[in-house]
């Protein structure tokens, strides 16, 4: 590694060898050992601390290098003991006793470094230690016993990964010795590499994965990772690591590339039908080699994925194919299904393999799907499939197509999961599975999705005929008119919906029943009684837990909606905790962003703006990651944006983008009516009169106003702003005698309950005594649901209609009370409503002037205009102007009129002195 590689994760290390040789500078040397594995960066390390005035000598792997080779490097580097070294070498080279020789060297020796530190200090690098000869380590251990009471700093970098020499063990048990081992790099090390490195696009976890966190490999990994250009520095690299092996623990190790980077003995022994003494032995001498390290019992790993990833890389591909071959064999009683198929697809092509791949590949899905891991077991069904067509087999294939669409499904892959049903459909003339394709792919509206939905189901009730087992019928029927009526045909979906309930009814099938139920529900959702609605989801909970979590969700909602209607708000928590454990123990997206849009509805219902917004946005990132291909899902968090800017007044929620979503969005009766809408908040009048004007010839279609319970609360912001009176006629008719429903739409968003409803249209319609009886009752609805916005917007609405009525006076508290709870909430919008309405009505209620307020206080307390005179210190004829005036402005007739008013009001005056000019009556309070 160059100085011009990043240099991370050794500030640690670094520090304490900064200290040591500190240390050292001041009289207390010490010899300090840096261990690690080959290209752990001790080299790095002891280059940065130590800097250019350091002495280093290398050990060098070469039998032929003369003893004490790297102290003659040393030595002869320092020119202030150079004679005397020169000569004790000399003697060595020709001495005829090279024991005595050696030892007299090794005192010369370390009596020249200790003096030559003396002056200022001096700091010696010996590399590579492991391989030094014997005197050269016999000089270190010397030193190690007189270094304390020098200035003399002594490094040496060793591999603690291999057999190196027992005196470099006995070295580090010395009082003069120093330990430090370097780590491998941790991930925040490698993302800080990777960044310094200008290799910011490479994922750092796989990095540390390949490498190790072993930076001579990081850097190669890298390289290859981000340009391909380290490949060949990769090969050469494990090579080198690999080539001082013997031939025989070579090919053990191929096998153990060939089994992954975990390595099981026996399996190797198996594999190469060795005895596992002999293997293990032989694996035992790659770990102390580096290539290999101990694991758990019985285990070893690669070192490095690099090193295995070489290993496997050089393998020609005839033995790779057979060596997975031996393999698969060998794991077929002990390893996972998984595992077992991945070596049976990467060995040689040949049928019987494709066939034993795909079987694997199956029963691994099966244990995904057991372990509610959905991907995986689409993406193992996936594998199977691929192997059975290459392998020519089309047996079997329909079946294992509805299995892969079932999977991609409950993994949200709507579209890959209908593509799958409808091949199934093309390979069979069996028409149960025609029936199982068509009833993969459900409950999801999106319109992309609809025509294959469709065509699917005809195709399945085309095959099993009318005579087709009842609860099968049964449930493609509730399919076709669920489908129908998300195309917008709702009075043409029930009778589809009626025929298949009656046939769930008589088979007896407690899933068709649902099924037919849950169609009834999204097509006349307040048909059924509540008792029954209830009744039904409690039985789709129970059924649920046998194995099909949709049919639970569904029954949880079931209740979260008919607990709103009736206003029981302990049961909507209960279920949202239910759906929220059915999405904890499932792990299916579907059932996850059904629970996030539902707490977003509840949050924003309570007023919890930030945790609605937070809950919406969480929904919309899973719909973009996992339910992409159910564009409604996305559309949803959308709609919900443009509900919260309605509510809290604010068109500053409309998201980015959502003109241009409703623009391609298909002709629904909700779409459409959101078009205007949308406008409407947003400001732009014109263009909401416009398409609003669009849409109103198609209000009186049942199928367009009963088609979804939003409508009809999405239509009355339009009316108001258009004053509609006419088609607000039509729709109080059809409110009229209806239940009361304290709210709807849960998991889109909560609605108002249906008192304001009528209120909002008794008010356009002039009638106001009705619309103030009507948010009256909404008001006392929304407070015992605590639905504190919805109270916010019927207080605004009751001062209203009361000012309307002629009733000011009264319009003061409902709307001082919204114009507070709106501040607190944080609802602009509805905020200056208030604030204005409040404003007007005290002008309205209270017309008077301060004077006049006197006056009036006076007259109530029978005074004559002569005596107020009196007390004021004005004019009679003063007076008499001011209670003309005060005549005028109240619309009264006479001083006794007025003398009631001011005692409605709380005015009196005290019996007292008289008021001072200018001075007003006190208010009691009321």
């Amino acid at each position: 590694m160059t100085r011009s590689e990043p240099f991370v994760g050794r500030a640690g290390a670094a520090a304490d060898l900064r200290g040591w040789l500190a240390a050292a500078d001041g009289g207390t040397g010490a010899l300090v050992l840096v261990g690690g594995p080959a290209g752990i960066g001790k080299t790095r390390l002891v280059e940065t601390v130590t800097g250019p005035a350091a002495v280093w000598g290398r050990c060098v792997d070469n039998p032929g290098a003369p003893p004490l080779w790297p102290w003659r490097r040393v030595l002869r580097a320092l020119p202030a003991v150079g004679a005397e070294i020169d000569q004790a070498l000399a003697d060595l080279d020709d001495a005829a006793d090279l024991v005595a020789a050696r030892f007299r060297f090794v005192a010369t020796a370390a009596d020249a470094l200790v003096a030559a530190a003396e002056p200022a200090g001096l700091v010696v690098v010996l590399e590579d230690v492991h391989w030094a000869d014997e005197a050269s380590l016999r000089l270190l251990g010397h030193l190690a016993g007189e270094i304390r009471r020098s200035r003399l700093a002594v490094v040496a970098t060793y591999r603690d990964t291999g057999p190196y020499p027992d005196a470099v063990g006995d070295l580090l048990g010395r009082p003069g010795t120093e330990s430090l081992r370097l780590e491998p790099l941790t991930e925040p090390d490698v993302r800080a590499y990777l960044a310094e490195a200008g290799r910011s696009g490479v994922d750092a976890v796989d990095a540390l994965r390949r490498s190790g966190g072993n930076p001579l490999y990081l850097k190669a990994v890298a390289r290859s990772s981000a340009t391909g250009g380290g490949e060949a520095e990769l090969r050469h690299l494990v090579r080198t690591t690999v080539a001082g092996l013997e031939a025989g623990t070579r090919e053990l190790l191929a096998i153990a590339s060939v089994l992954g980077e975990e390595v099981d003995a026996h399996v190797v022994a198996e594999v190469a039908a060795q005895p596992a003494d002999d293997v293990v032995a032989a694996l035992d001498r790659a770990v102390r080699a580096g290539v290999l390290r101990p694991a758990v019992a019985g285990s070893r790993r690669f070192a490095h994925a690099v090193v295995r990833d070489g290993i496997y890389a050089d393998l020609d591909q005839g033995v790779r194919e057979e060596l997975h071959a031996r393999a698969a064999a060998a794991l077929e009683h002990r390893a996972e299904p998984g595992v077992v198929a991945g070596h049976w697809l990467r060995s040689a092509a040949t049928p019987d393999a494709l066939a034993r791949a795909a079987d694997w590949a199956e029963a691994a899905a099966q244990d995904a799907t057991r372990s509610l891991a959905f991907t995986e077991a689409a993406r193992f069904l996936d594998l199977a499939l691929g192997c059975r067509r290459r392998a020519g087999t089309r047996d079997g294939l329909a079946a294992l197509l509805v299995d892969l669409a079932t999977a991609e499904y409950r993994a949200g892959r709507f579209a890959r999961s209908l593509g799958h049903a409808r091949e199934a459909v093309e390979l069979t003339s069996d028409p149960a599975l025609v029936a199982a394709a068509a009833l993969v792919v459900r409950d999801t509206s999106a319109p992309d999705l609809l025509p294959a939905m469709a065509e699917l189901t005809a195709s399945a009730l085309a095959a099993t005929g009318p005579a087709a087992d009842p609860a099968v019928r049964a449930k493609l029927l509730s399919q076709s008119a669920a489908v129908t009526a998300d195309y917008g045909r709702a009075t043409e979906a029930v009778a589809t919906a009626d025929e298949a309930l009656a046939l769930a009814e008589r088979s007896g099938d407690q899933e068709a029943l649902l099924d037919a139920v849950r169609a009834r529900m999204k097509i006349r959702p307040f048909e059924l009684p509540l008792t029954e609605r209830l009744r039904l989801g409690a039985l789709a909970v129970a059924l649920g837990g046998t194995g099909r979590p949709l049919v639970a969700l569904w029954g949880h909602k079931w209740r979260v909606d008919a607990a709103f209607e009736v206003g029981t708000v302990a049961v909507v928590d209960t279920e949202v905790s239910a759906i929220a454990a059915l999405a904890a123990t499932t792990r299916l997206p579907l059932v996850r962003w059904h629970e996030l849009r539902l707490r977003a509805s509840v949050a924003a219902y309570r007023g919890a703006f930030a945790e609605a917004r937070t809950h919406n946005r969480l929904a919309l990132e899973l719909a973009e990651a996992e339910l992409a291909e159910d564009r409604s899902a996305i559309g949803m968090s959308f709609a919900f944006a443009q509900q919260l800017a309605e509510v809290v007044g604010d068109p500053a929620e409309l998201p980015d983008g959502y003109d241009e979503l409703l623009a391609i969005a298909p002709p629904l009766p909700i779409t459409v009516v959101s078009r205007p809408l949308c406008a409407l908040i947003a400001g732009r009048l014109d263009e909401a009169r416009a398409g609003y004007d669009a849409l109103r010839p198609r209000l009186r279609d049942p199928d367009f106003i009963g088609q979804a319970p939003g409508i009809g609360p999405h239509l009355l912001p339009l009316l108001e702003a258009f004053e509609d009176v006419e088609t607000a006629e039509w729709l109080a008719s059809r409110f009229a005698g209806a239940s009361p429903v304290g709210s709807g739409g849960a998991g889109t968003f909560c609605s108002d309950c249906s008192s304001s409803w009528a209120g909002r249209l008794a008010a356009l319609l002039g009638r106001h005594a009705e619309a103030v009886a009507h948010f009256e009752e909404a008001i006392a609805w929304d407070t015992r649901l605590g639905a504190r916005p919805y109270v916010v917007h019927n207080r605004v609405r009751l001062a209203g209609a009361l000012a309307a009525a002629g009733e000011p006076a009264r319009a003061e508290t409902p709307a001082r009370q919204a114009a507070d709870e709106a501040r607190r909430l944080g609802m602009p919008g509805w905020l200056r409503q208030a604030t204005a309405l409040l404003d007007r009505v005290r002008t309205e209620a209270d017309p008077l002037t301060g004077r006049e307020r006197e006056i009036v206080a006076l007259v109530a307390g029978a005074l004559s205009n002569r005596q107020i005179a009196h007390r004021l210190v004005l004019s009679e004829r003063t007076v008499e102007s001011h209670v003309r005036s005060v005549l005028a402005k109240l619309g009264l007739a006479n001083r006794t009129e007025v003398a009631a008013w001011a005692h409605r009001r709380g005015l009196t005056v005290s019996t007292g002195a008289p008021p001072r000019a200018g001075g007003s009556a006190t208010r009691n309070p009321r």
